[in-house]
Formats: C-alpha cells, structure tokens, sequence
C-alpha cells in the first residue's frame, strides 16, 4: 500500500527566481509541515489497521511537488497489507481520508456533519480502479469538476486545512491558489523557441535559448533531453546556406518539431509602437515562459509592436520583444522581470555583457526615443504611433 496526501499548497511565482523561493519557502514553512504531519500520523495509523505488523514506514516527507498553478506538499507512507485483509476492508479503513477530514477523524467528521449544510457527493471522496491481477489506484477527488445530467454547468469543490491559529484570508487565498487552473483558461500549448540562424555563426545565442526553454520545460514537468535538442538543431540547420529563421517546438509530451523559414524582412527605423494596458496579472505563470499559447500578448491594428503597460502604470515589454530605452550613461534600460516579462534571450544576453541594466520605466521614458529587441531581429529602433494615447484591450 502506498499512500501520498497533499497538504499545503501556495501558488507559482511570476519568476523563475520567484517560483523557487516560493518553492523554497513552502518547504520550510513550519505551519505547513505541522498540517502536513498531522495528516501523516493520521494515515499512518488508519494504514497500521489493515498492515501486516511493523510495516508501516514513511520514506518520503515533505516532498514539494510543482504543478502548472501551485507548488504543494506531498509525502509518502507505505505499509504491506495483512493478508486476512480484502479491497472493500481496505477501502473502509482509508476513507474518507484524513487528509480531507483533519484529525481526530471521528470527531472531525462530526463537526464536517453539522457544519456544512449539504452532502459532499464526490468531492473528497474517491474515484479509482481495481484490476483483475489486483492492482488499484483511488484518488482523493478534490478539484475536480462535476458535471450534473449533461449540464451546461460545473461544480468544484475547493477547500483548505483550518486548524486553530489558521488565518481566513489566507485560508481563502489557499482556495483561490488551488482553483486557479480553473480561472486561467489553460489551453494546451508547445513551448516554443525562436532564433536567428547564419551559415558562418550558426543559431545565434543558442545556449540561451536551450537553458530557457530548459527552464521553462522543468517549470511545466516536461521532459528535454538538451543534448539531444542540439544535435536535432544542427541537423535541421546542416544543409541551409543562407539565414534563416530556426523554429523549435517542444510538446507536452517531451516531443520536439523543428521548422525554418526566411528570416523576416529588415525592419525600417524607426517601427511604430502603440501603447495598451496590460490585462495579465503580472504574477501570472504564462508571462515568464514563451509558448504557442499567445492570448497574454494581444496586439494593436495597425502598429508594427505593441508595448504594454500594467496596472501600476509601469512599461513591461512588447508582445515579442523586449523594450530597451537609452540612458544617459550609455548603458540601455530594461524593464526588471518582476513586472511580469518574458526573460528574453537578447535581453539576458545584453544585461550579462553589461550593455543594459533592469530599471524601472513609464510611458514618458519613450519620448526621446527607444529600441526593440529580440534574439532573431536585434536592436530595432522605435517611436510610439502619434497621438495613439493608450488601447485597453
């Protein structure tokens, strides 16, 4: 028998520096473990009725596992099963978890009882397999939807672990965290890389773009062989003899496709910029990753890029480049990746040779001119559209 609860959750970070100390704080959060242990003893115990004797063992605790919305707490408590014991006695001695019940689980489910005003259904309950060899695998069904007679509506169940010094605020935020998945509209989507080849260099900055889509790939748990990527990159790219535009694609599934093209025709300075409001939260999970998936990033008619402002009235950057504003010293100005931004692989490249610098910048820093970049165009430089003022799209 191998048991694995959830317990203790918090949301993924804007990031990749965010999203590991958020990672890194989940895992030390004292509160969290307390929860997270309780909850451990208690499956332990319920484990220890239906187990052949001293083998009941815990071989994982505190584990942080990632998902696309939240990082959550999860350990492992693993126990063999007496062999007088049947599927329908196990199941009655697990369920309802306690991972969903709280502990002590008799008078926890007491108060569930008089508390909530109407039955669960399946939600924290179990939804599961058992195979003519055996095996079994049941769920504890939190988060998922539940569909009624072919409705047109849905109900999920969402839910967090109150116990005595618990605050409301966050306790809600907890259900906001763990439902996300939901208010996002998450589509499917291929990460996505694209770059400048030459038949003297090669793909320009390729490093950077494996070590980002690397990250982006740990970030989403998919798999990426790097090595491997490379040696399919130079294989598209061993016959071409001119520039072109290399186009890499990986699959959730751990499948890359990789395409080229022309490279685009040389844009005349300077291209025009319209400014627009930036409806994205910039903690959002999306703005730190480049995917197929482009409804972060709508564009203006009209206008060769678009520039986004958040609700702080801050610049972020374009919908696929990075904005860069000269400063007095020389060095050029980029927006830092707290504002929620793609960490564009010129941009990296510029900040680390010490070219440019992350600042803070407004609307007004446009007016005496600023450049567009990305790793496939360069530099460009840019003027807003004349009296365009700001698009809320």
């Amino acid at each position: 028998l191998i048991a694995r609860p959830m317990k203790g959750t918090t949301p993924r970070g804007a990031t990749p520096e965010e999203d590991a100390a958020a990672c890194t704080e989940l895992a030390q959060d004292e509160k969290q473990r307390a929860e997270n242990l309780m909850i451990v003893d208690l499956m332990r115990n319920d484990l220890t009725r239906i187990a052949a004797p001293g083998s009941v063992s815990v071989p994982e605790l505190f584990k942080v596992e990632t998902y696309p919305t939240l990082h959550t707490m999860v350990s492992t408590i693993a126990a063999k099963l007496a062999p007088d014991i049947g599927p329908g006695q196990a199941l009655a001695a697990i369920f309802p978890c306690g991972s969903v019940t709280g502990a002590p689980k008799i008078r926890a489910m007491e108060v569930i009882a008089a508390v909530e005003p109407d039955a669960r259904g399946a939600y924290t309950g179990s939804i599961g397999r058992i195979d003519p060899d055996g095996d079994a695998a049941f769920n504890v069904a939190i988060r998922t939807l539940h569909l009624r007679d072919r409705a047109s509506e849905a109900s999920i169940g969402l839910g967090s672990g109150v116990v005595a010094d618990s605050r409301a605020g966050e306790e809600w935020d907890e259900c906001l965290a763990k439902g996300a998945f939901l208010t996002r509209g998450q589509r499917r989507f291929d990460l996505i890389e694209t770059m400048a080849f030459d038949p003297v260099g090669g793909i320009a900055l390729l490093e950077r773009h494996l070590e980002r889509i690397r990250a982006s790939a740990e970030a989403f748990g998919i798999r990426f062989d790097r090595h491997g990527v490379r040696n399919e990159l130079q294989a598209a790219t061993f016959r071409l003899r001119h520039p072109a535009k290399v186009r890499l694609l990986l699959s959730p599934e751990g499948r890359i496709a990789i395409g080229t093209a022309p490279m685009p025709e040389v844009a005349v300075d300077p291209v025009t910029v319209a400014l627009a409001t930036r409806q994205v939260a910039p903690r959002d999970f999306r703005l730190a990753h480049k995917t197929t998936d482009r409804r972060p990033w709508p564009r203006v008619a009209g206008a060769w890029e678009t520039v986004y402002i958040d609700a702080d009235g801050y610049l972020t950057e374009g919908s696929f480049t990075s904005i860069f504003v000269p400063g007095a010293d020389g060095a050029l100005r980029t927006p830092p990746l707290t504002r929620g931004i793609l960490p564009g692989v010129l941009r990296a490249e510029l900040i680390a040779s010490g070219r440019a610098v992350e600042a803070e910048l407004w609307p007004d820093d446009l007016s005496d001119g600023f450049f567009l970049g990305n790793a496939l165009r360069g530099l460009v430089s840019a003027v807003t559209v004349a009296d365009g003022g700001i698009t809320t799209l």
